[in-house]
């Protein structure tokens, strides 16, 4: 498979697609180190189809009509078809693996060395159960509003993404109490550090950091969840609500199929390669627009 930088402008470390996702919130330094690993990509997904950053799409068919990938706390690249189920079977097979001494110096570098991915100022409080929020765009898709109003009767705290806008924090004001409202500029791995209990959706990273680290996790998404978000695939073969979680952590960072890819692992090229080989054999549809080729 040829190696060479991806040709569009839409791809991790390009300063312009960032400040289009992320708008007045500046991500963190530590994404840069993530940035050394474009090299290794192919320009293309198996079969010719395309490879895309920071979007998703799916078709209801058991073929892959191309791959993306986005950038994961600020260590990890992680690559999957641009398909429900083939990156959900993926992600289970992963969860099954034997577990490697890599694997485990993986989760013990999220444990202890977790960064927020954006430019976020200093908590002043601590919490000893913090929920994290999706962003304005999905929080009513990816959030179960009656559960949250459960965990807020119960003593949590709900946490705003950085990409949220005031009229939904006005929202959030007015239908929990302002004193349950953390603002969007507060570090969120700072507040993860010192909760107990940490509550997000299938769409957060949050939860993964939580996991490695040991702490209780639960997820705030509807029952029956339909839709799949960045993290969907990670979380259903995670299942952090329910013991071994962090063991199936470990044996997911320690699969060379996963598509979770670091600058930590001592080849890093053949998770890449193994990735792209697990799905050689399953029908790929290529891109049907001139422009999409």
């Amino acid at each position: 498979m040829p190696k060479q930088s991806l040709a569009e402008n839409d791809v991790l470390g390009n300063a312009a697609a960032h400040f289009f996702k992320s708008g007045n919130v500046t991500r963190s330094r530590h994404n840069t180190s993530l940035e050394q690993l474009m090299s290794l990509l192919p320009s293309k997904g198996n079969h010719d189809t395309n490879l895309e950053y920071d979007i998703w799409y799916n078709f209801n068919d058991k073929k892959i009509h191309g791959y993306v990938y986005t950038d994961v706390l600020t260590k990890f690249i992680y690559l999957k078809p641009a398909s429900t189920y083939y990156s959900k079977q993926i992600m289970l097979d992963a969860s099954q693996s034997e577990i490697t001494e890599e694997g485990q110096q993986l989760v013990q570098d999220i444990a202890n060395n977790n960064q927020d991915k954006y430019n976020l100022k200093k908590a002043r409080t601590k919490h000893d159960f913090v929920i994290f929020l999706p962003g304005t765009n999905i929080i009513n898709q990816a959030t179960d509003w009656r559960k949250l109003k459960n965990a807020v009767n119960q003593g949590a705290y709900l946490k705003c993404h950085p990409l949220t806008q005031q009229a939904l924090v006005t929202k959030l004001r007015n239908d929990f109490g302002t004193d349950t409202i953390i603002d969007k500029k507060v570090s969120g791995h700072q507040l993860l550090e010192d909760a107990a209990i940490v509550g997000c959706c299938k769409n957060s990273e949050m939860g993964i950091t939580a996991t490695a680290k040991g702490k209780r996790v639960y997820l705030f998404g509807p029952d029956n969840e339909k839709r799949s978000w960045t993290y969907t695939p990670i979380y259903e073969a995670l299942k952090p609500e329910q013991q071994g979680a962090k063991e199936r952590l470990t044996r997911i960072l320690s699969s060379d199929t996963s598509g979770l890819v670091s600058p930590l692992l001592e080849n890093p090229q053949i998770r890449i390669e193994n990735f792209f080989t697990y799905f050689k054999g399953v029908e790929h549809v290529k891109p049907s627009s001139p422009r999409d080729k």
